[in-house]
């Protein structure tokens, strides 16, 4: 009898822990959950790795959550829409105009590139990181805002540096499909040519339409 009252205050103690322990062992589970639903990878870490190297960024992409992608890829077209604006076209309409003519032709493009691969029965067809991919290769056209600086100074070496980013554009339009589709890059050749030439055609063509258009406003006025 006299031994029933310390066993039953251990049971009781050993209880408590055992109580304890579970509970830290879900607040923890709780803790990793909640972190593993973030992004793996920030987008200015996104933005550096793409322009420096673009296969293992677009490889860990590949893994990444399909909003996040596409929200990366959206940020990545806005800012290189930015950088195709001329010295002096700043003002907030030509903005709002090159936003609008640039996000139209990022999506057209990506609805393009899915009936394409679906024709050709291209597998790992996801839309979202489709778009996101072929986004963040936008990247390099935002250095064409110091660049357009340069017109004012020597046009030549600005068409020769804006020739070499609208090359640098390509490849990581090349590598984003390649990386998109999970495919050898020598396969994706034809279909990024196609969609690459085709958005910038399309770019230049709007563009052009809204420039008459304004222009024909203004003149009325």
């Amino acid at each position: 009898m006299h031994y029933a009252k310390p066993i039953l205050v251990s049971a009781k103690i050993g209880g408590r822990q055992k109580i304890k322990t579970r509970m830290n062992k879900e607040n923890i589970n709780f803790e990793q959950a909640f972190q593993s639903e973030g992004p793996k990878l920030g987008f200015l870490e996104v933005f550096y790795g793409v322009l420096f190297n673009p296969n293992k960024i677009f490889q860990e992409l590949y893994t990444e959550d399909t909003f996040t992608v596409v929200v990366y890829g959206g940020l990545a077209v806005f800012l290189s829409n930015l950088g195709k604006l001329g010295p002096g076209n700043s003002g907030i309409l030509n903005i709002i105009g090159v936003e609008f003519v640039g996000f139209f032709s990022w999506f057209f493009v990506g609805l393009f590139i899915i009936f394409f691969s679906t024709v050709f029965k291209t597998p790992n067809n996801n839309f979202g990181r489709l778009l996101g991919f072929t986004g963040l290769s936008s990247i390099p056209f935002l250095l064409l805002a110091p660049v357009n600086l340069l017109s004012l100074i020597n046009p030549a070496i600005y068409s020769v540096l804006g020739f070499v980013v609208s090359i640098w554009g390509f490849i990581l339009f090349w590598i984003a499909l390649a990386k998109s589709f999970q495919l050898e890059a020598w396969r994706v050749l034809l279909m990024a040519g196609i969609p690459f030439l085709l958005g910038i055609f399309l770019f230049t063509l709007i563009a052009n339409m809204l420039g008459m258009f304004s222009s024909g406003m203004f003149k009325l006025q």
